[in-house]
């Protein structure tokens, strides 16, 4: 249920921030390329006009051939596969020309720290698939954007506006009925069954002879907490090594099997086994179970509201730019676009 509501949630932000990672990280860096090849294409030769925002050809030229770079596997084959590929450019162009003006209009910003926390989650993304406690795995994605950290990170700072703007004035406006939530409920009854679960505490250690002397200092009184803030090596040391309510599939295999071990709950004080991962030696204490049992609807109502949501946003961020094009001024030289051949 947690990975269900928690994919639903992110479900259209997901499909935005990928276009935009697309268009955005990948482009970013097309003004500086239009400056140094200003010498080859005119100034004046303007090739869009978006409420008075002019976008060169140069912009368009860069953007359809990295478009084309990007998606190699395109064949092109006759002038109307172009012609098609060359309406998706300028028209994702004149969108996110519209969307970087009204998110300046409405005054959203993105601050430095929520720009460093995004840089963070998408080298996390991007650069590596980390598991928590189980395996990672490096992502080539962005060596082959060909972008300077600047660039990149002047691009991020413009996802981060965009997505802000987009949850302001599309998803946090999406309407949702009590009795739509309440038929939801009533009709998909299975899936607001919370399984049990224990709150789980991780101390992790550096090596095996390290984790035997810790588990006999915690079998011996010693409290929990205060060991993992002076000895443990893991992430949620922060946390005083709180993992919260732990789920089947929360965790790997081996140390999934330790905190569900049937014996474990009256072995010595909720002490776990020593268990191996890549990250260390762990040392498991279980605080509190949670049985299995179903969710009322006023328990449920926040994760159905969620995933209806979800549901109609895609539909509500087409019609939020359609209004934003339809008060728009947007005007297009089409005897340009068909003439530039972005070779």
């Amino acid at each position: 249920m947690r990975e269900l509501n928690m994919h639903l949630h992110r479900r259209f932000l997901s499909q935005l921030v990928a276009a935009l990672i697309i268009c955005i990280l990948l482009l970013s860096g097309c003004d500086q390329d239009i400056e140094k090849r200003s010498s080859i294409i005119p100034e004046e030769e303007t090739i869009v006009v978006v409420n008075n925002k002019r976008i060169s050809l140069a912009q368009f030229q860069r953007r359809l051939s990295l478009f084309l770079k990007k998606y190699g596997q395109l064949m092109i084959t006759d002038e109307k596969q172009l012609a098609k590929i060359k309406d998706i450019v300028i028209n994702r162009m004149i969108d996110e020309e519209l969307i970087a003006q009204e998110a300046s209009r409405k005054g959203i910003k993105a601050s430095n720290e929520e720009v460093e926390a995004e840089i963070a989650d998408t080298l996390a993304n991007f650069g590596k698939r980390d598991t928590g406690y189980g395996e990672v795995k490096p992502v080539k994605e962005l060596d082959r954007t060909d972008l300077t950290q600047a660039e990149w990170k002047h691009g991020l700072e413009r996802l981060i506006i965009q997505k802000k703007l987009v949850q302001q004035e599309v998803i946090d406006k999406v309407p949702i009925t009590k009795r739509e939530i309440t038929s939801y409920y009533e009709t998909h009854r299975r899936e607001f069954t919370r399984p049990r679960a224990y709150r789980v505490r991780n101390i992790t250690l550096s090596t095996y002879a390290e984790a035997v002397a810790i588990r006999l200092k915690i079998l011996r009184g010693k409290n929990f907490k205060f060991l993992v803030r002076e000895h443990s090596i893991s992430p949620d040391k922060a946390t005083d090594g709180d993992l919260g309510y732990i789920e089947r599939g929360d965790l790997p295999l081996e140390m999934e099997s330790e905190v569900f071990r049937s014996s474990f709950k009256s072995s010595r004080k909720d002490i776990s086994a020593i268990v191996r991962s890549q990250d260390g030696f762990h040392i498991f204490k279980r605080e509190r179970y949670r049985r299995k049992r179903r969710l009322s609807l006023k328990e449920a109502r926040p994760d159905i509201k969620k995933i209806l949501v979800a549901q109609k946003q895609d539909v509500a961020y087409q019609r939020w730019l359609e209004k934003l094009k339809k008060n728009a001024k947007i005007s297009i030289d089409q005897a340009m676009l068909v003439s530039e051949e972005g070779f």
